[in-house]
């Protein structure tokens, strides 16, 4: 059935207005600001959600940019590091499984068993993400472009996927443009230093999934040096964790991806 039908089944007058909304207001989002207020606002009128997570950029999950957007208290900062962990994070595993599909993800309980893998669902409620519905773009070089995972959805339903399919390309514009003011900002404003050897020497260590008092006792200096150079090249990265900060040091080239990890 094509997609333009599915939606004519699935929303009655009401909701083809809702539609409507997003897709006008979506197209005036250019400040991550406005993409909240969007995501939470119009968007929730079809796609109910709590937790959003962002990916953009990057043939290897890991080392895509990684945002989270959220209005429950649940999650938290430990949450989104260790679910977006370039080795063996939930959010990796699932990038990796859309760009094998490249559909619709959805994972939620009581869904039909063969559209996530089977330890999903527990990762899931262990990350306080509970339930999932996720899609993609494709980059031209067959990476990953953008992709949305929407998180704690109150309602799981056969109307997710079409509207997924559908609200795509404007989620992804909208989230483009709020990329693209972003840079425009950071270039305008002074650069941002490069890391220290010593920092790159850290930050392989902190991608390799090593703690503080690890990391100091490979490199010869106390757990208390070690913690100040996370934060250091944290900051030089404008990364809010550890997860976001191996992610940027992919991405900008400063340490390599661990063998094997590339599909």
């Amino acid at each position: 059935m094509p997609l333009t039908r599915k939606i004519r089944d699935l929303l009655g007058v009401e909701d083809r207005d809702r539609l409507i909304a997003v897709l006008a207001a979506g197209a005036e989002v250019r400040k991550p600001s406005q993409f909240f207020a969007w995501t939470q606002g119009p968007l929730q009128a079809l796609l109910p959600h709590e937790i959003l997570i962002c990916a953009a950029g990057g043939h290897d999950p890991a080392g895509t940019r990684l945002r989270y957007f959220t209005a429950t208290r649940y999650f938290r900062a430990n949450h989104f590091e260790a679910a977006c962990h370039p080795r063996g994070g939930f959010i990796t595993e699932a990038i990796r499984h859309w760009r094998a599909a490249r559909r619709p993800c959805l994972c939620f309980d009581g869904g039909p068993p063969s559209a996530c893998a089977p330890h999903w669902l527990e990762k899931l409620s262990r990350l306080e993400l509970r339930n999932m519905a996720a899609h993609g773009v494709a980059a031209p070089d067959g990476g990953v472009q953008s992709w949305f995972g929407l998180f704690r959805l109150p309602r799981p339903d056969g109307r997710y996927a079409p509207l997924l399919e559908l609200l795509l390309p404007t989620l992804a514009a909208s989230y483009a443009r709020v990329l693209a003011e972003e840079a425009t900002t950071t270039s305008a404003a002074a650069p941002t230093p490069l890391l220290t050897v010593r920092e790159r020497e850290v930050l392989t260590l902190v991608r390799d999934g090593l703690s503080n008092p690890a990391i100091g006792e490979c490199l010869g200096v106390s757990a208390a040096t070690a913690k100040n150079h996370v934060q250091n090249l944290r900051a030089k990265l404008k990364a809010r964790n550890r997860a976001q900060a191996v992610s940027e040091g992919l991405r900008l080239g400063l340490i390599e991806p661990v063998s094997g990890d590339a599909p």
